[in-house]
């Protein structure tokens, strides 16, 4: 069973400035004395309810970082997000969706769009995670809009007044926390869950993800039907290759509908 994420020294340095960040977050977020209410009465504090989030070893030594984007972490108040991660991480035979579709994403990102659907999937993603442990090259990183943990028993939706808060007490327009996030990792390849279906007001998506640095978006559709939209964002003047997808999570086909967009976006010479 993996028990630790063994990283290398440049990103042992990186964990620390993510942590500092964190700290700086909650620190701010403090600051609103009202008992937040994430689903869990136990969970009433920034500090009880924030989930930490970041990298994965191998991460700063490849040749495309992959940041991966979702909403809100889910009944991991008070834990780092990576560390609730290994009891998926050491199960090989683990098929959840939402790690399906990003496993399948980032490997066939590390193949350059070489690999075809039918190769992968007989690989599985128990094969991938196999290599990746065996190799302590994961070489991803998966963060969240809002750090608070939905932590409602029952409720699997995304708890939109909590993400609210959450955005309304980190006082973005005064402290960017999220786009220092994103400069620290400074990512190559974005890809987005969904995040513009309207669950996050505009206002918060635009500190996060200012509109101003997106290119006009590239539809792509499969059977008419639009599974993902392709842009060019520019961070810190450099352009990066962002996707906004279907939910991580959701029944959607896993080729037609994350891994082939992903594909014939990034790498159309190459993929099948």
């Amino acid at each position: 069973m993996l028990s630790t994420f063994e990283y290398s020294e440049l990103e042992k340095q990186k964990n620390i400035e993510l942590d500092n960040l964190m700290e700086e977050w909650i620190k701010q977020l403090s600051k609103n004395k009202t008992p937040i209410n994430n689903g869990n009465k136990e969970t009433t504090t920034p500090r009880d309810c924030f989930a930490k989030d970041g990298f994965f070893p191998g991460y700063f030594s490849q040749k495309r970082k992959i940041l991966f984007i979702g909403r809100e972490p889910r009944n991991i108040g008070r834990f780092d997000f990576r560390d609730t991660t290994k009891k998926y991480f050491a199960d090989l035979k683990n098929n959840n969706s939402w790690w399906r579709h990003i496993l399948y994403i980032v490997y066939g990102i590390k193949k350059e769009g070489k690999c075809s659907f039918e190769n992968i999937r007989r690989k599985k993603p128990s094969g991938i995670l196999n290599d990746m442990t065996q190799e302590n090259d994961f070489g991803f990183a998966c963060i969240n809009i809002s750090k608070y943990s939905n932590d409602h028993p029952t409720n699997s939706n995304t708890n939109k007044n909590l993400v609210h808060q959450f955005l309304k007490d980190s006082e973005l327009e005064v402290t960017n926390f999220f786009q220092k996030e994103i400069s620290l990792l400074d990512p190559d390849i974005i890809i987005t869950a969904n995040l513009w279906d309207g669950t996050i007001d505009e206002n918060y998506m635009n500190l996060c993800l200012p509109n101003d640095k997106f290119s006009k978006g590239k539809s792509i559709t499969h059977n008419k039907e639009c599974v993902a939209i392709y842009y060019k964002y520019n961070q810190n003047g450099r352009e990066i290759d962002c996707m906004d997808l279907f939910h991580f999570s959701a029944r959607k086909s896993d080729q037609f509908c994350y891994y082939n967009p992903v594909m014939n976006a990034l790498f159309p010479k190459n993929a099948h």
